[in-house]
């Protein structure tokens, strides 16, 4: 984590994070937005209807109420996450201990 939901008084919380093929099932969220910033490697994005791709530089942009998932391609991507507003600090806590993808559905439909 870089900048935590604490530290911002609730306003976005950024994280850093790796990918290698895999990334969350589709889902929704209606308080939060979710912006990648590609570091490096390629992530991918599915939003809505339309699917994103982005390199080092990038920006994927991931607005409230639409049905999104992401994911690295053809290898593992760095990025920087950042969630607008930052409430999401637990259930991305409670994500690294996640061992299987049932697990990460069952995490997932927990929080949202």
């Amino acid at each position: 984590m870089k900048c935590s939901n604490e530290s911002t008084g609730g306003s976005l919380a950024v994280y850093r994070t790796v990918l290698d093929g895999q990334g969350p099932p589709p889902h929704r969220h209606t308080h939060e937005d979710e912006t990648i910033l590609a570091l490096a490697g390629t992530v991918a994005a599915d939003c809505g209807d339309d699917t994103f791709t982005g390199g080092p530089g990038s920006t994927l942009f991931l607005p409230r109420g639409l049905t999104h998932t992401f994911r690295s391609v053809g290898g593992p991507a760095t990025f920087l996450f950042i969630v607008t507003p930052g409430h999401l600090d637990e259930f991305f806590r409670a994500q690294e201990s996640v061992a299987s993808r049932d697990e990460l559905i069952d995490l997932v439909g927990r929080f949202f």
